[in-house]
């Protein structure tokens, strides 16, 4: 009986330390599987892009692709490159196994850092009554709120003393629809504010009585979100950058019922799924529709009542000095 009972108990430890080496080859598999799913939905990701990058070159619309069909007319003709490239590794069956394209996605995500971004906000439907920003700290900290201020009043400071986990948010926006724009109306139209920042407190909108200010935003843990209101366009452009510290920035509109518009012209959501054997990753990505999204002119800028001067320097010594209207002579800038 004692032997019998031994032999019970070791085949149990046995089948015990059996299963638990099956479990953690399953486990490994599965690790890798999950990689490969992971690279083959990225490849739907960077095929598809590729696709949008050559369109954006040759001044093409982006048709939409709302499932994983290859879809028919102008759809079809577009992504067809999308199901001859699907098949990764046919000997282990890795391939991506679908691709959505929205280029009219409701919601717009940004890193926002020290350089602007032109942010294009169109609606594809109706006019937009309210534009929501969230923006999120990219510290590695869970609570980005301690050593945020409490009031506006001198805020500004070196950046070494800045202790909040969220930056500034410069804001400027200008309504653009409508093809009889100029430099005067343009000027006169567009409102820039600066979102600060607040451990307590804040404000959750930002309407007309609060442009061309500093403003406090009411921020938590997680994000801090603010509402523009009093809108009433189709179209608007605007000009985000960060002071201190770069943000993540989520962008969406609604109308004057509520409703979440569909914005064009600014990004396209790719959503790609990958398989791997039994396993599936899916990843979404969001890819910009303008050649450059980057601020194409200066963040500063100079200002003069007088000339400017060129001045070009070819070889250590040498300079080649041109003053329109007049001779350098007593301007510093042109003096040799």
């Amino acid at each position: 009986m004692l032997t019998l009972v031994m032999m019970l108990v070791i085949s149990l430890i046995v089948l015990g330390f059996a299963q638990i080496s099956r479990r953690n080859q399953r486990q490994s598999l599965d690790r890798q599987l999950s990689t490969q799913a992971f690279y083959a939905a990225e490849t739907g990701v960077n095929d598809a892009r590729e696709l949008i990058v050559n369109a954006i070159a040759a001044a093409q619309a982006v048709p939409p692709k709302p499932d994983c069909t290859p879809g028919a007319g102008a759809t079809a003709t577009f992504y067809n490159t999308l199901t001859t490239g699907a098949t990764l590794d046919a000997a282990n069956s890795v391939k991506y196994t679908c691709v959505i394209v929205d280029p009219t996605p409701t919601t717009l995500s940004y890193a926002v850092g020290l350089t602007s971004t032109i942010i294009p906000v169109i609606s594809t439907t109706a006019n937009i009554t309210n534009i929501r920003l969230e923006f999120k700290s990219t510290d590695a900290t869970a609570t980005p709120t301690v050593g945020c201020p409490i009031t506006a009043s001198g805020v500004f400071s070196s950046t070494t003393s800045w202790a909040c986990g969220y930056g500034v948010l410069r804001l400027d926006i200008v309504p653009t629809a409508g093809s009889a724009l100029t430099m005067a109306g343009l000027q006169s139209t567009t409102k820039t504010t600066f979102l600060v920042p607040f451990s307590s407190g804040g404000a959750t909108t930002l309407d007309n009585a609060s442009w061309n200010n500093r403003l406090g935003t009411q921020c938590t843990n997680t994000s801090c979100i603010l509402t523009i209101t009093g809108l009433n366009s189709s179209q608007y452009h605007m000009r985000i950058s960060a002071v201190y510290k770069g943000m993540s920035l989520l962008v969406s509109a609604t109308d004057s019922t509520g409703a979440s518009l569909s914005l064009s012209g600014a990004q396209a959501i790719i959503d790609a799924t990958g398989k791997a054997q039994d396993v599936l990753r899916r990843i979404q990505v969001h890819v910009p529709l303008t050649a450059s999204s980057q601020n194409l002119l200066s963040d500063y800028a100079l200002q003069s009542n007088d000339s400017f001067c060129k001045r070009f320097s070819v070889m250590t010594g040498y300079y080649n000095s041109s003053v329109p209207g007049g001779s350098p002579t007593g301007q510093i800038l042109c003096r040799p």
